[in-house]
């Protein structure tokens, strides 16, 4: 059974038990805002060892584990820690998602950083402030319902856009991968 089919089964068995409206979002609670693909997978694979800031349940660190990815997932609130998360109910991860926010990034220079769908009222566009590696990896819709990265474009070159599938995009605001390259100074 494939991703996509699998989620329309819970979708189906947790909107036969709740109201409509809530079935998207605790699906997403549950896994991500943005289904994994094998495009966006393999992207995010081949950029080496990753972080993943604000991993939430570390739905993506666990499909990127197991295709051999290295990555570390980091979330200010792990669902499954001792404080509430604003965007994830109290649950268990997919993998070890460990305590940290966009400060802890100075410990990762040698990481491709990771965002998924980051918060658009949130701190995670002040990252590359602490984050000092070469690449980073968003996926986002620009900003409308995703944090703006700050200096991304200034600091960063565009090396690729893909398409991705958010459970609920903001309509108009077709949601991407986009990854990124440091710029060399000259």
């Amino acid at each position: 059974m494939d991703l996509v089919d699998r989620f329309s089964d819970e979708l189906l068995e947790i909107e036969s038990r709740k109201h409509p409206g809530d079935a998207l979002t605790e699906l997403a609670q549950r896994y991500s805002y943005v289904l994994p693909d094998e495009t966006s997978l393999s992207a995010l694979g081949g950029l080496g060892p990753l972080v993943e800031l604000a991993a939430g349940t570390g739905y993506w660190a666990y499909r990127l584990a197991a295709r051999g990815v290295d990555v570390i997932a980091l979330d200010q609130a792990p669902p499954d820690g001792d404080r509430p998360n604003r965007y994830h109910a109290k649950t268990r991860t997919w993998t070890t998602v460990a305590s940290g926010d966009e400060t802890a990034l100075s410990e990762y220079p040698d990481r491709a950083l990771f965002l998924c769908w980051p918060p658009l009222f949130s701190s995670l566009g002040e990252c590359l402030t602490y984050y000092t590696g070469e690449a980073v990896a968003l996926i986002g819709d620009g900003g409308h319902r995703t944090a703006r990265i700050r200096d991304l474009n200034e600091t960063f070159t565009n090396t690729l856009v893909a398409p991705v599938q958010a459970l609920e995009p903001f309509p108009g605001s077709p949601p991407t991968l986009s990854t990124w390259r440091r710029r060399r100074s000259r």
